[in-house]
């Protein structure tokens, strides 16, 4: 809550602050997935974020793709199925970070917000 303290300190946003519900943030898993989603649907349209999004699930066996099986899928099959470059690059490199920090779930789950 500290962010929400200093940002009090400006009386326009105070106002606004005071009349909102506090909020948690709500316990998901597979993060690393809802990352990548988040960045498959940037800037599109949420009937072209859902057609992508499917076709990046249908790359897979599995329901729910491991960090280790997204970053093995070769940048060239990503942007096959219409992530532009940048966004390949962005979802390889979340689930790097997800691999070489050892992040899971619960270790994010015991962090506070």
């Amino acid at each position: 809550m500290q962010h929400i303290e200093h940002l009090s300190k400006d009386k326009k946003l105070k106002k606004i602050i005071e009349l909102q519900e506090p909020r948690s943030l709500s316990k998901r898993k597979n993060v690393y997935l809802h990352l990548c989603f988040s960045i498959i649907s940037q800037q599109l349209s949420t009937k072209v974020a859902a057609v992508i999004q499917k076709r990046f699930l249908n790359l897979y066996v599995v329901k729910n793709p491991t960090p280790q099986q997204i970053l093995d899928t070769p940048f060239e099959i990503l942007r096959s199925i219409g992530l532009s470059n940048a966004k390949t690059g962005y979802v390889h490199n979340v689930c790097r970070f997800f691999i070489e920090e050892k992040i899971t779930d619960s270790k994010l789950h015991r962090m506070s917000n």
